[in-house]
């Protein structure tokens, strides 16, 4: 498997993972610390997302990095 496919492979898992908390919100409706938390949540949960892949330790895929932050205002 190539670095992109395990990664939009783990990030399909997290996805995933997140839909299955018990705890949910609407984020049209979320306040922005709100969806912070939820995407600290998210980086909280790679490592699973990882072994749950098998694809095994792989750091978090800048390119997904860079646009929260860029939804967020800040393009660094």
């Amino acid at each position: 498997m190539n670095t992109d496919k395990e990664d939009v492979a783990t990030l399909i898992e997290l996805l995933k993972m997140a839909t299955e908390r018990s705890q949910r919100f609407e984020a049209d409706r979320a306040s922005q610390s709100e969806l912070f938390r939820e995407d600290h949540f998210l980086l909280e949960m790679w490592p699973e997302a990882c072994r749950r892949t098998g694809v095994g330790t792989r750091e978090f895929p800048p390119g997904v990095i860079k646009l929260w932050k860029q939804s967020l205002g800040r393009a660094n």
